[in-house]
């Protein structure tokens, strides 16, 4: 008896996911403006980028639970996804599928859907691994 109350006491606490702490982040201004075609984004961009190192290994719920729903996806070969969040005004902005040089946070997730690596780059990637 002693032992399942051992092993359930440390399946709870392994489970538990990883505690999301974006500080002053205004989550919800990010969410409102989809595309970054509403301007709010871009006065984000800076703050995005200090809360990198929060942002890694967070998990696809974590990530739409916290920046609301990618504004472009992307499938890789090798089973991985990547969320295109724009974070400027550009030609995303007529159409989500139209190609733009807006600035753009990209997250790529491994196969364990966790964000394995954060680009802050014009436009979204071309070309996928």
């Amino acid at each position: 008896m002693r032992k399942l109350f051992i092993i359930s006491f440390l399946f709870f606490f392994s489970c538990k996911s990883k505690t999301v702490n974006l500080g002053l982040f205004d989550k919800n201004s990010f969410k409102k403006d989809r595309g970054g075609c509403e301007g709010m984004r871009a006065t984000m961009i800076d703050q995005l980028k200090l809360l990198k190192p929060e942002i890694l290994e967070l998990t696809e719920n974590q990530i739409l639970e916290n920046f609301g729903r990618y504004d472009f996806q992307i499938l890789s070969r090798r089973n991985e996804k990547i969320f295109v969040y724009y974070l400027e005004t550009g030609n995303q902005c007529l159409n989500i599928q139209n190609e733009t040089q807006a600035q753009s946070m990209v997250l790529r997730f491994n196969a364990a859907s966790l964000v394995k690596e954060i680009n802050f780059q014009n436009g979204r990637p071309l070309e996928v691994e």
